[in-house]
């Protein structure tokens, strides 16, 4: 093997290397909470619309979202453009664009946030599922359904 053949060799490992993070960075997958919940933010408390629309990267939701609910969307890579219709003021309408980071597979995006003119900071919260009850099964209070 020559000098030249290993140097070119290098390279290519190198390029295969570099495409394949490349790759990874662009097609990772995540999942955004679209959370509606109401948000205290420097002790202003931002309250969600009785009813908006919003859309993932020109997707639409099945329907539109209400007080309190939280609807899963999966979406791929780091850039995404969120749309938010209030549907009682027709007025109202929010479009921004957020990064999520790579390695966050799970994250809440806050609706009121988004609407509230928060700043980007508090659009975006890492998920934390809740905890697991650890309760031994003689002390669960068990019921049968009649």
């Amino acid at each position: 093997m020559t000098l030249r053949g290993l140097i070119q060799r290098t390279c290519v490992v190198l390029g295969l290397i570099a495409l394949s993070a490349y790759l990874f960075y662009i097609g990772k997958g995540h999942t955004l909470f679209l959370d509606t919940n109401a948000i205290t933010i420097d002790d202003k408390e931002l309250r969600s619309h009785a009813s908006v629309t919003v859309s993932v990267n020109g997707k639409n939701l099945k329907s539109s979202m209400g007080r309190a609910e939280r609807v899963r969307v999966t979406v791929s890579g780091p850039k995404h453009t969120i749309v938010i219709v209030d549907d009682a003021d027709a007025g109202t309408k929010a479009e921004k664009t957020f990064t999520i980071p790579t390695f966050m597979d799970r994250v809440v995006v806050s609706i009121p946030a988004i609407l509230g003119g928060a700043p980007a900071k508090h659009w975006i919260s890492p998920f934390i599922p809740p905890p697991v009850e650890h309760a031994p099964v003689e002390k669960m209070q068990h019921y049968q359904a009649d």
